[in-house]
């Protein structure tokens, strides 16, 4: 009996590693394009401020299909809608290496961008079904673990290993593992049955009391970072480091955007709206200082590695407001947020492609400060549904749990995952 326990056990740990593994390949999908702009430029005969369009595409097309494309596969079995989503992935990188031209690079990002909603739609409640109720929310951390990672490493790895062989040979890597994934995920991976769309509308979810404040707050905020992070490459490369260097420059973003995840699982029960007013601040902070001493290298490096580590920490604040602010609907509220993340990764590529075609690539910090600035702005006036000042205790959730039905955390997680 114990070796069977074992197995069981080692088999989900399996499936939650599947799922971490997805999700830092699609995210990393996602955004390997801003660390190599400047070659993916040459390679399809594009400008750096084209070639960020590929971000900007594939983020508007995430937040334009979402909703219709959950909604049509509710139906599909998990299992063998995750495998469909990452043959897509696989195409779509194996494309992006084979594209001769920008048009066909296009193509493929639209390919993973039409299903790269509907992975994150699944994977929370897919997640659940793998462990014990108890232990909802730590396999629920586990998938958006390789979230933080992807933004934190993926990026730095893909550059550096696009630039010690060619950018088209880190999206194969992409493919490759994508494959990987597809090979290991019926043996780790339990069938689920599919089920009709949830009863929870984005429409609804907005109208709860704080969730329009944390979508609001998701967008802009993301909005601001990626005005930058997306041209971070040619950014660097006018701050005097040079095209090999960038890749250690954002690898030293990534390691620190580790130390800022584990400082944002520290704080994000005790201190939640303190600590993302203090993160979003820093960042602020660090893009006002790369705008005003970029010329600097110690000092550019320095706000680079303070960025990193505010920045990485964010996802984790917005993510736990917006489940606390909608406890009834999860679903609907954990949609707005991809919705807005990826509009803000949308929307950043533009406004910053836009500055530095229009102004120049000095002109960017300033203009993704600001732009952060009104998101802090946001945050310091939404104190009561939004970011409350205290957080909720334990008791106070099963409290409100027992005197207005609503479930805890921990039930909401379980009972998500049997709704999906």
């Amino acid at each position: 009996m114990t070796d069977v326990m074992n197995d069981s056990s080692r088999t989900k740990r399996g499936g939650l590693g599947v799922l971490f593994v997805a999700a830092f390949m699609t995210i990393t999908t996602e955004t390997l394009p801003m660390g190599l702009l400047p070659q993916m430029g040459q390679g399809l005969g594009a400008s750096e401020s084209q070639v960020g369009l590929l971000v900007a595409i594939y983020a508007l097309v995430v937040m334009l299909v979402t909703l219709p494309v959950t909604a049509w596969t509710a139906n599909w079995p998990r299992r063998r809608l995750f495998l469909v989503i990452m043959a897509a992935f696989a195409v779509s990188n194996l494309l992006m290496a084979l594209a001769p031209t920008f048009p066909v690079a296009i193509l493929g990002r639209l390919i993973a961008a039409l299903v790269h909603g509907v992975l994150w739609s699944m994977m929370a409640a897919y997640a659940t079904q793998m462990v014990a109720p108890g232990r909802a929310g730590r396999a629920v951390a586990t998938v958006y673990a390789g979230n933080s990672a992807a933004l934190s490493l993926g990026v730095p790895l893909g550059t550096a290993l696009g630039n010690a062989l060619s950018w088209r040979a880190a999206f194969v890597v992409l493919a490759g593992v994508a494959v990987l994934v597809m090979a290991a995920a019926p043996a780790l991976l339990p069938q689920a049955p599919g089920t009709p769309a949830a009863d929870s509308s984005a429409a609804k979810a907005f109208r709860i009391p704080g969730v329009l404040a944390i979508a609001v707050t998701t967008t802009v905020v993301m909005l601001g970072h990626f005005t930058l992070y997306t041209y971070v490459a040619p950014y660097l490369h006018d701050a005097g480091i040079s095209e090999k260097a960038v890749s250690p420059v954002l690898f030293a973003f990534g390691v620190a955007g580790i130390a800022g995840v584990w400082c944002a699982g520290m704080l994000v029960d005790r201190r939640p709206r303190g600590a993302l007013l203090s993160a979003v601040g820093i960042v602020v902070l660090a893009l006002t200082g790369l705008g005003a001493v970029g010329w600097f290298t110690p000092a550019t490096i320095t706000l680079i590695v303070l960025w990193g580590l505010a920045y990485a920490a964010l996802p984790t604040f917005l993510q736990s407001a917006a489940l606390k602010a909608a406890p009834a609907a999860q679903a609907a509220a954990s949609a707005l947020f991809i919705i807005g993340f990826n509009l803000g990764i949308g929307g950043g590529s533009l406004v910053g492609g836009q500055v530095l075609d229009h102004i120049g690539v000095t002109a960017v910090p300033g203009a993704a400060a600001a732009l952060t600035a009104v998101a802090l702005l946001i945050a310091l006036f939404a104190r009561t549904s939004a970011f409350p000042r205290r957080p909720t205790s334990a008791s106070a959730v099963t409290a409100r749990s027992s005197n207005k039905d609503e479930p805890t955390l921990a039930h909401q997680l379980a009972e998500l995952g049997q709704h999906h």
